[in-house]
């Protein structure tokens, strides 16, 4: 039996709507610095802009919430464009919680590197904490990657791979 989630999907609406890719990916973070330092000057994404965003009624209706204010730092990765964007809310006031991989509505973002295991040693020495350090993936009995989950300084789990064979097709 096929999955139903690998058929192509059932077109609801006379006029369909493509993606034309993906934009940005966005955390809401405690501190702006703390978490420049961790995706800035560690990871090496660089800083596009710092903005303060407050009194935008298109704010207050996209985010369904009133008086909208934050304080947005967009990031950029040097080479493939990706988009961070990293959102401390001031109105209403950011809430922290509980994060964990297994709960519902995890997310994570996955950064393809290089060099790993120093990259780990610089993040342990740096104070930052991982849920493990690189460790082998192996895929039909060959290693074509390591791989590893940093927490920023929020909690956000961050996948770090180096890659050495083709993992999605493996």
């Amino acid at each position: 039996m096929r999955h139903p989630y690998r058929t192509r999907p059932h077109n609801l609406w006379s006029h369909p709507v493509s993606l034309k890719g993906c934009h940005h990916h966005g955390f809401t973070v405690s501190d702006i610095d703390n978490s420049l330092r961790f995706y800035r000057d560690l990871l090496g994404l660089e800083l596009v802009r710092i903005s303060e965003r407050r009194e935008l009624p298109s704010y207050d209706q996209i985010l369904g919430y009133e008086d909208v204010a934050l304080t947005v730092a967009l990031l950029r990765h040097p080479v493939n464009e990706f988009l961070l964007e990293l959102f401390v809310y001031h109105n209403p006031k950011g809430r922290t919680r509980a994060l964990d991989n297994t709960f519902v509505g995890a997310a994570h973002v996955a950064f393809e590197v290089e060099a790993i295991d120093a990259l780990y040693r610089r993040l342990i020495d740096a104070g930052f904490a991982a849920i493990n350090p690189p460790v082998d993936v192996e895929r039909n009995g060959a290693v074509v990657a390591r791989a590893m989950y940093a927490l920023d300084p929020d909690g956000i789990s961050v996948e770090l791979f180096e890659e050495f064979g083709d993992l999605v097709s493996s």
